[in-house]
């Protein structure tokens, strides 16, 4: 979600401040606003650019980088229902690994551990020095 700036009034000897030109303190964002402002147009504009030009049509009306973040997190990843499915897939066909008849041990491995990265991409695989922590 965008920030959206707290005003806040600033006050001296008793009366609201107000800004050159008449502008009430009040409408003056702080430091702290501004730069998460600031920080937001930038995160938006660099996810911007790193869309795929085919893809920028899906997100060229989203108001905010929160909203460009979970369209193309919808997008690459699916929908958590999605993202199950896939686990319960990869699990399965992990579970069931077995060599076939006549393959060679390379393509065997190879076989095997492209389902390792698999599950590793769905976030389950972990070393054993994480999973000892």
């Amino acid at each position: 979600m965008p920030h959206v700036p707290v005003l806040t009034p600033v006050e001296t000897d008793g009366a609201t401040a107000t800004l050159g030109g008449g502008q009430s303190a009040m409408n003056r964002p702080t430091k702290d606003n501004l730069d998460k402002i600031e920080n937001d147009a930038i995160a938006f504009y660099e996810i911007s650019c790193g869309v795929a030009p085919d893809k920028f049509d899906i997100i060229i009306n989203c108001k905010s980088t929160k909203e460009i973040w979970d369209v193309l997190k919808n997008l690459y990843e699916g929908t958590q229902q999605a993202q199950d499915k896939k686990l319960s897939t990869t699990l399965n066909e992990f579970n069931n690994f077995k060599a076939h008849a006549g393959e060679s041990m390379e393509d065997s491995f190879k076989r095997f551990n492209l389902i390792v990265t698999k599950l590793s991409n769905v976030g389950t695989v972990r070393s054993n020095h994480e999973t000892n922590l």
